[in-house]
């Protein structure tokens, strides 16, 4: 199948370049926007910011086999050097308006969202989590082999090589079962089980020692202003100071850490919580 115009090569070429950029960036498992590696987090932008480029192309290219001038914004300009493509919405709006092809509201509003994303990616306009652009990433490549499956007639994965062809199902896997909650990477089919017991946590307030008395949990966040700078610099409390989410159990601040956290402290004796065997919990 050739074209005048050779946007579905262009299309493919992006393609691969942006599974080149995923493989190098790949940071699974990564959870915390202060532990993700700078030049990852360069990376992702760029694989993100090629897949956008490459969907924006499939469109145009979609169209174009139902009529030329149909990738024009102005199509009656008098020269075509005057004619500008139009914009990612308008090709979203017009494989609409011109196929047996429907993209739905909110497929719809995903892609505006993420050409957007794109273009304050390439005006350094924003910064976002490696993993938010993974999930992003993935579901947007889901979007494209569905588009050219249906409306390009082709198998996609023929202009793949087998090193392509095995990102292309690591993609496709991470898709199915993978999602982002609190900027970590977690299976969808434990993402409920794992919010329950963020709200089950909430009832169990205190601890109680063997003697029985009773104190309250130290919240995440407020360990600084428990402990001693001692203990601080000891354990090092102040690399995890200016963190959203704790570093092991996934609690915002202002919340308790989750039973059996790494960096739970004791509210007697001050140690890490889940070595000192000093108290138990207690729900209130």
């Amino acid at each position: 199948m050739k074209f005048e115009l050779n946007l579905l090569q262009n299309s493919h070429d992006y393609i691969n370049n942006s599974f080149d950029l995923y493989l190098i960036a790949d940071e699974f498992g990564t959870h915390d926007e202060q532990r993700t590696l700078f030049k990852n987090k360069v990376r992702w932008k760029l694989a993100f910011i090629t897949m956008v480029q490459a969907f924006e192309l499939l469109l145009k290219e979609i169209l174009y086999q139902v009529h030329p001038n149909l990738i024009y914004e102005n199509i009656d300009a008098e020269k075509v050097t005057d004619r500008n493509t139009i914009s990612f919405r308008q090709a979203i709006n017009r494989i609409n308006n011109f196929t047996d092809y429907s993209i739905e509201k909110e497929k719809k509003q995903f892609l505006i969202n993420c050409s957007k994303l794109r273009n304050e990616f390439i005006h350094y306009k924003v910064n976002i989590q490696s993993e938010q652009i993974k999930s992003k990433y993935s579901k947007l490549y889901s979007f494209y082999k569905e588009l050219h499956s249906k409306l390009v007639g082709e198998k996609i994965i023929e202009y793949y090589d087998e090193n392509h062809k095995n990102t292309e199902f690591e993609i496709l896997i991470y898709e199915e079962n993978w999602t982002v909650f609190r900027g970590r990477e977690i299976r969808k089919d434990t993402l409920e089980e794992f919010i329950g017991e963020i709200e089950k946590n909430k009832n169990f307030k205190y601890y109680v020692n063997k003697e029985g008395d009773k104190v309250k949990r130290i919240k995440f966040g407020d360990e600084i202003n428990r402990v001693s700078r001692d203990y601080i610099n000891k354990y090092c409390l102040s690399l995890y100071s200016d963190f959203e989410i704790c570093d092991d159990c996934n609690a915002k601040r202002e919340e308790f850490h989750l039973d059996g956290c790494d960096l739970e402290i004791c509210p007697f004796c001050f140690g890490q919580k889940l070595s000192c065997g000093c108290v138990e919990l207690m729900e209130l």
